[in-house]
Parts: structure tokens; C-alpha cells; sequence
């Protein structure tokens, strides 16, 4: 006999719509607080920002590490998120349709340019790579789900110049007051204003003072003012780094910037060179190829 108040057509009450699983709530809790500290942190933190006893919170510590959610450091101790986490991560990133066309871009773009290309996605952790085309292998090679600084990468600094700084002041907190445990320099307020500025005047930012040891391009694309969508970046070895080389490479940039644009609707939030021959061509270059590998994903 079917006796459950739903199954017999009434509407629930009030509360059967509050059950909920008491021990998962708590568990998903520990894991948002990990997720926007954006850095490893300790027991006796998560204690106090949790206000479970640490033995009790200990408990919830070791299921998540367990199931690869969560994972600890040996030589500190302190917590940080696990390979899980970031799989899910990354996996509902990829699902979102436009990283989705990002992606296929990015292969394109690595296939045309001959060099490495990389997508960065801003999460609670900071710039985060979710996709790496190599091209010319860079000397150095990020695994999927790292998260760069801020101030100290290429890619940081554009999203620091094209964001809010209400999302971006916590982890420039960070690294400031990390570079002064370290007794090392760091801009001041102003100077990271200053190159703020410099980076919104430029389409691509490129520099030599990147995490790598290598020139590399970097390129926005933004949804509307102060709203990336996503960071893509191009890197070419030193010795491979010619003017004539950059600007190749920064056409192509521009290009895939503006299909990515225009194929998620957003395509008048930055200027683009529609004057420029060579870009037009590219742009339609990159289109054909894009619908290319939509065709090969479609076929059974």
C-alpha cells in the first residue's frame, strides 16, 4: 500500500522538506570552506571556522581523504583539496557549453600556430588550467587543475587587470603577506594598478616575465567588462619568440578570441580589428576548423 503524503498527490509539508542528511551537509561545509581559502589549511582553523571539536572534524578529515576529496600534507599536516574534487571540478567546467567551444579552439589554435596553447578559468583557488594543446613543447608543463598566482604569472596578471578587485583582493592579500614571510619584494598597490592599466591597452599581453621560461601571449575573453570568461595563452619558446613570430601568433590569438565571441553571443565586449584582412581570414580559418571538429564529435 502506498502511504507516503507525495505519492498520494498531497504537497510535502514543510518539514519533510527540510530533511536533509545532517553528516553530508557538514561534509560539503568543510569542503567550501578548503575551497575558498584558495590555500592548504590547518585543522585547528577549519576547527574554528566549522565549530565542530577537532576530534569530531578530525572524523569528517579522514572519510574525505579516503574517498580522495580532500588530501593532507605529510610534511605540514595542512589540508587541501584532493584529486576528486578537482575531477569534479573540471568535469562540470568542461560541460559548460562555452569552455566546451573554448576547448575546441584551443587545438585549433595549436595546430595553427605550432606552438603551446593553454585555457585558464577563474575559480575560487585563482587562474586555473583546464585545458593544454602542446605545440613546440615549453619547458615546463602544468598538470590540468593547477592554480597560478595572481601577481607572479602572465596569466594572473590578466585576470587581475580584467576583474573585480572585490574577487581578486583576498588572494593578492595572500601573496603580499607571503612574499613578506619570505623577506622577498612585491608590488605595491599602485604598481599593480599601473600594470593593470598597461595590460586593459593591449589586446594581448605579452611578456617574458611569465612562470616558464618563455615569451608568451596572453588574451582575455570577456563576456562584458570586468567579466572573463575564460584567459587563453600562447607560449613560444625563447629562440622561437621573433617579432614576426608574435604577431603571427597574435593574429591567430585575436582571431580565436573573436570566433569564441561570437559563438557564445558576446561577441561586442571587446573591440576587434574587423579592418584587418589577415584577421578576417584567420577568423574564418578558425570558424571552418571549429565546425570541423564539432562534424567529427557528432559522428557515431
Amino acid at each position: 500500500m502506498i502511504t507516503s503524503a507525495v505519492a498520494r498527490g498531497r504537497p510535502k509539508s514543510k518539514s519533510e522538506q527540510s530533511i536533509g542528511i545532517q553528516t553530508v551537509d557538514t561534509a560539503l561545509k568543510v569542503l567550501e570552506i578548503i575551497t575558498q581559502e584558495g590555500a592548504p589549511i590547518g585543522l585547528s582553523e577549519l576547527s574554528r571556522r566549522t565549530g565542530l571539536i577537532p576530534s569530531k572534524l578530525h572524523r569528517y578529515l579522514v572519510t574525505l581523504i579516503r574517498h580522495d576529496m580532500l588530501k593532507q600534507s605529510p610534511m605540514t599536516g595542512l589540508y587541501n583539496l584532493g584529486s576528486a574534487a578537482l575531477r569534479i571540478g573540471l568535469a562540470a567546467l568542461s560541460r559548460h557549453d562555452a569552455i566546451s567551444t573554448a576547448q575546441e579552439l584551443i587545438s585549433a589554435l595549436a595546430a595553427n600556430t605550432k606552438t603551446t596553447v593553454a585555457l585558464y578559468v577563474w575559480t575560487e583557488m585563482g587562474p586555473t588550467l583546464v585545458r593544454m594543446e602542446l605545440g613546440t613543447p615549453p619547458p615546463a608543463i602544468l598538470r590540468i587543475g593547477t592554480a597560478l598566482p595572481l601577481v607572479h604569472s602572465a596569466t594572473g596578471r590578466v585576470f587581475l587587470a580584467h576583474m573585480p578587485s572585490s574577487k581578486t583582493e583576498h588572494l593578492v592579500r595572500k601573496e603580499r603577506a607571503a612574499a613578506k614571510s619570505d623577506g622577498v619584494p612585491f608590488p605595491t598597490q599602485q604598481e599593480l594598478n599601473d600594470i593593470s592599466n598597461d595590460i586593459r591597452q593591449h589586446e594581448i599581453y605579452w611578456t617574458r616575465d611569465a612562470i616558464i621560461t618563455a615569451s608568451v601571449g596572453v588574451i582575455p575573453v570577456l563576456r562584458k567588462p570586468q567579466d572573463p570568461l575564460c584567459v587563453i595563452i600562447a607560449i613560444l619558446p625563447l629562440g622561437r619568440a621573433s617579432e614576426a613570430q608574435q604577431q603571427r601568433t597574435g593574429l591567430q590569438l585575436m582571431a580565436a578570441r573573436d570566433v569564441l565571441q561570437k559563438e557564445c553571443g558576446f561577441d561586442a565586449a571587446v573591440p576587434t580589428p574587423d579592418s584587418d584582412r589577415k584577421t578576417r581570414e584567420l577568423q574564418k580559418r578558425l570558424d571552418q576548423i571549429t565546425a570541423h571538429l564539432k562534424r567529427q564529435e557528432a559522428e557515431p
